[in-house]
């Protein structure tokens, strides 16, 4: 019976001792007031965005690369622009898609650029409806017996939309008023009409096959295989693209990303032909490193 009761006794001290032991092992709660939070760099610190010049840039969307992160786009009055984006991109809609994979293909898009580590970065990107009021495209013809423009959208080169011109239609090149007349085949038109009767309220012309343009901004990027820059222009603030097969080599051999020119160019009805430039720095801009 001693027996019995010392191995109870033992086998209750030893039950006490482990209880105690766990108690000990197990970490304390600590007090709700004082969690340890872990801060995240998000990359959305106003220090983190892009400073200097904020140029736009409006054209259809043909594609977004989530690999690379890069919008596609052609823009009014220019050819494809390739912008980065990343989490402080902002995206600024009535109908805001969850993210830049839901805006389809052929939205046309506003978007507010600046430079960044050497690319052009988008700051925020604007949507809008396709089929909205406004419209950028080339002169297919126009039909001065039946006052109808007809144009071919950006988007669907191989298709067309026509527009009724009527007296009440304004007509500006250049900023001046013009006869519907003077609108011919290949130029390059902004027309703003109303959608359910397809009259154009107005029709400015941007650009006219054989017209001189000047163009002075700095650099985006440079393509010598496909003989094409991109060129953000101060004067109006958008990038443009420009064709760059007619310079000799010591002007090619010049051009780099990050430097300001100086850019004589022609439309030819097609593209922006650049016949001359004129370097106005001689190196590009230092990239400061990441904060």
């Amino acid at each position: 019976m001693s027996k019995f009761l010392a191995a109870m006794i033992s086998s209750a001290m030893v039950l006490a001792i482990g209880g105690a032991q766990a108690q000990v092992a197990q970490p304390a709660t600590p007090d709700a007031g004082h969690q340890r939070t872990t801060t995240v760099d998000d990359g959305l610190s106003p220090a983190r965005k892009p400073s200097g010049k904020v140029g736009l840039v409006r054209g259809v969307l043909k594609r977004i690369d989530p690999i690379h992160d890069e919008l596609l786009i052609h823009a009014f009055g220019g050819g494809d622009v390739r912008i980065a984006f990343d989490p402080r991109t902002q995206l600024l809609s009535e109908n805001t898609p969850q993210h830049f994979t839901s805006i389809p293909a052929g939205s046309v898009v506003s978007v507010d650029t600046a430079i960044d580590h050497g690319k052009l970065f988008a700051l925020s990107v604007r949507t809008g409806s396709y089929n909205a009021s406004e419209l950028n495209g080339q002169v297919v013809r126009y039909d001065a017996v039946k006052s109808k423009l007809t144009l071919r959208e950006p988007i669907s080169p191989d298709e067309s939309v026509s527009v009724q011109i009527t007296p009440s239609t304004t007509v500006l090149h250049q900023g001046q008023p013009a006869s519907p007349q003077a609108l011919s085949p290949g130029m390059l038109v902004q027309v703003w009409y109303s959608p359910a009767q397809l009259v154009a309220n107005r029709v400015e012309i941007l650009a006219a096959p054989g017209t001189s343009f000047s163009f002075s901004g700095r650099i985006v990027s440079v393509d010598l295989r496909s003989r094409a820059l991109a060129l953000s222009n101060d004067s109006d603030q958008s990038v443009r693209e420009l064709a760059i097969a007619s310079l000799d080599s010591g002007s090619l051999g010049s051009l780099r990303e990050g430097v300001n020119v100086s850019i004589q160019a022609e439309f030819d009805g097609r593209c922006y032909n650049a016949r001359s430039v004129t370097l106005l720095s001689p190196n590009p801009t230092p990239v400061s490193p990441n904060p």
